[in-house]
C-alpha cells in the first residue's frame, strides 16, 4: 500500500507500509499487512490469535503461516460467507476487514 507523501525537495515521494516481518504486534491491526504461508513475524501471531479468538481455529500462536493456519483463514473465511474462489486462505484487506472489524460478507 503506497501513500502519497511530499519528500523535503518537494517533490512527491512513495512512502510504503513497513513489511509484515518488521511491524509490531500492536500495528498489525493498522496496516493489515498482505500475509499468506511461508510468511512469520508478529503480524502471522496477531492473525493467528485473532483466528482463535474467531473460533476459525486452536492454533499454537507460533508466529509461522504454516498449513495450520492456511486452514484456519479457510475455515474464517468460509464462516465469513466468502465464496468459493475467494476461499484462498490468503489474508488481504476483506480477512482483515472480517478478523478486526467484523465485517463478514
Amino acid at each position: 500500500m503506497a501513500i502519497a507523501t511530499i519528500s523535503a525537495t518537494g517533490s512527491p515521494a512513495a512512502a510504503l507500509a513497513p513489511a509484515p516481518g518488521t511491524l509490531s504486534a500492536a500495528n498489525c491491526a493498522t496496516f493489515r499487512p498482505f500475509l499468506s504461508s511461508g510468511d512469520s513475524g508478529p503480524c502471522v501471531a496477531f492473525l493467528q490469535r485473532r483466528l482463535n479468538a474467531k473460533g476459525a481455529g486452536h492454533l499454537t500462536v507460533d508466529a509461522v503461516f504454516g498449513p495450520a493456519t492456511t486452514r484456519a483463514v479457510k475455515s474464517f473465511q468460509r464462516a465469513c460467507g466468502f465464496r468459493n474462489h475467494e476461499i484462498d486462505g490468503l489474508v488481504g484487506p476483506k480477512t482483515w476487514a472480517g478478523l478486526i472489524d467484523g465485517s463478514c460478507v
